[in-house]
């Protein structure tokens, strides 16, 4: 491999629930070409290959990770373009495009003021305030670009293929999305969307300690209800938010149990589940 560095990494910082662990074969893009080199260097060694922006929804599961963790360190940029259009990488953080749009009048999707992710983990995810709402962050995306085997390429939103919390993008990491154009409309604000969702943030959500958020996209809330305040070692489900797990522990090993119970709960009573977290081994 040329001019690429995979190191090994022991570290809590991946992952916001501040779990620790050793990582085998760590690296950074820095540039398409960089993702090209790390995907033939994965090929030839027969590892699986994981990109992490923020790691706000991202749970390690063992204590030796062997997948191969890229940090998305592509170059930051906002580009203002014709008719209320912004052209932002991957990298830029949500809150940074949120701050643009009020500080420019304009209308998004100000309910994720609360997650702490990129916007290219959010494209990939589909991030969006609830499936009750039916609002996500592709209500203002125009154009998707991205790097997948050896070529640039653009999607437009009716191209991109979604559903509840998942893209064509969720979890295939051969694809690094680079960029995305959004368009915004003009409006007036009566208060600060921004603060407005850090305040209902704060009365709705517990984050006393660490966390990644909800914890399934996809449950039957009787049942996470039941299961509010449940502990096991130094991890817990919140008792305030539901679908929510906190944790003081550096080992993932009592969330996944904690997960596994709420699992169980759900197949002996037939009820469907599904993971939001991205969980890698």
């Amino acid at each position: 491999m040329t001019n690429l560095k995979i190191e090994s990494l022991t570290s809590h910082n991946l992952s916001h629930y501040k779990t620790r662990h050793h990582f085998e074969p760590v690296g950074e893009i820095n540039s398409v070409h960089d993702l090209q080199e790390y995907c033939n260097w994965a090929k030839e060694n027969k590892v699986n290959i994981y990109i992490i922006g923020n790691g706000s929804n991202t749970l390690f599961v063992r204590k030796n990770i062997q997948s191969l963790i890229l940090k998305n360190k592509l170059p930051k940029y906002t580009n203002s373009l014709s008719n209320n259009r912004l052209e932002v990488s991957s990298s830029v953080s949500v809150m940074e495009v949120l701050k643009y749009c009020y500080q420019n009048s304009m209308n998004s999707f100000y309910y994720l003021a609360s997650v702490p992710a990129t916007i290219g983990g959010a494209l990939a995810m589909n991030a969006g305030r609830g499936k009750q709402h039916g609002c996500t962050i592709y209500d203002f995306v125009e154009s998707v670009t991205f790097f997948e085997d050896g070529c640039i390429k653009t999607l437009t939103n009716s191209q991109i293929v979604r559903d509840y919390r998942k893209t064509v993008f969720t979890g295939i990491h051969s694809k690094l999305i680079l960029s995305a154009v959004f368009k915004f409309e003009r409006t007036e604000f009566t208060e600060n969307p921004i603060t407005s969702r850090q305040i209902w943030a704060k009365e709705h959500q517990d984050n006393i300690a660490p966390n990644c958020g909800s914890v399934f996209k996809t449950a039957n809330y009787g049942i996470l209800e039941k299961i509010k305040g449940m502990s096991i070692g130094k991890a817990m489900f919140s008792d305030k938010t539901s679908n929510w797990i906190l944790t003081k522990s550096q080992s993932s090993y009592s969330i996944i149990l904690l997960i596994k119970i709420a699992n169980l709960l759900h197949f002996i009573t037939r009820q469907k589940i599904a993971l939001e977290l991205i969980t890698i081994d």
